[in-house]
């Protein structure tokens, strides 16, 4: 199965009344290889500047302006950006899988449930996206209950600090998940050096159980 990591920036918490404004999707294989992405600079299909909530706080994180943001040329809408998307998922299928894609990310349910406010339903994502996910944000929660890592790490940024990987623009989608892919890479790093310590796990080690299907 793929890899589909997926983050978005947006205009506050709320999918209910907030907006998608970045969203980037990089397909990587087993090996945490880059295969494809998709770079997605978005807005709602009404594209009205006055119907879009943008929480000062949130503008202050993405350092976006939003004025520019609606301006740029290369903003699409929703509608635009899910056939964008679609024609992703269709290019990576695997032949005879029934789901495609494991959706990978740091606190990824919180982009996942934007993407099915804002840009697709249900339905359409069931069709390629497995229903488990692989969150670095639980997985660390995890490995914090069992001593592995200290207790004070919890955002991306600690967790780039932490393992001592190069730090990108924090809060651009598609620099947030080369980061977060560093980040599982040294997680998987860690967990095989030290599988052997685990009792009672013996075959299914640590790393294979935090991928199960």
């Amino acid at each position: 199965m793929n890899f589909l990591w997926t983050d978005c920036e947006t205009t506050g918490l709320d999918n209910s009344k907030h907006d998608i404004l970045t969203l980037y999707m990089g397909v990587y294989n087993e090996s945490m290889e880059l295969i494809d992405e998709l770079d997605l600079q978005l807005k709602p299909d009404h594209g009205d500047i006055n119907r879009i909530i943008y929480d000062p706080e949130a503008a202050q994180v993405t350092g976006i302006n939003l004025v520019e943001h609606l301006a740029d040329p290369a903003t699409i809408t929703y509608e635009q950006g899910k056939e964008l998307i679609l024609t992703l998922f269709e290019k990576h299928k695997i032949p005879k899988k029934r789901k495609h894609y494991r959706l990978s990310g740091h606190n990824v349910d919180f982009d996942k449930n934007f993407i099915l406010a804002k840009i697709m339903e249900l339905e359409e994502w069931e069709k390629y996206v497995h229903y488990s996910t692989l969150d670095t944000l639980k997985i660390m929660v995890f490995l914090q209950d069992v001593g592995l890592v200290p207790s004070d790490l919890g955002n991306l940024g600690s967790l780039v600090e932490y393992f001592g990987i190069p730090l990108g623009k924090a809060h651009n989608a598609r620099e947030d998940i080369k980061m977060n892919v560093e980040v599982y890479k040294s997680i998987r790093t860690m967990m095989k050096v030290n599988k052997n310590g685990f009792s009672g796990v013996s075959d299914h080690n640590l790393l294979s159980i935090v991928e199960l299907d």
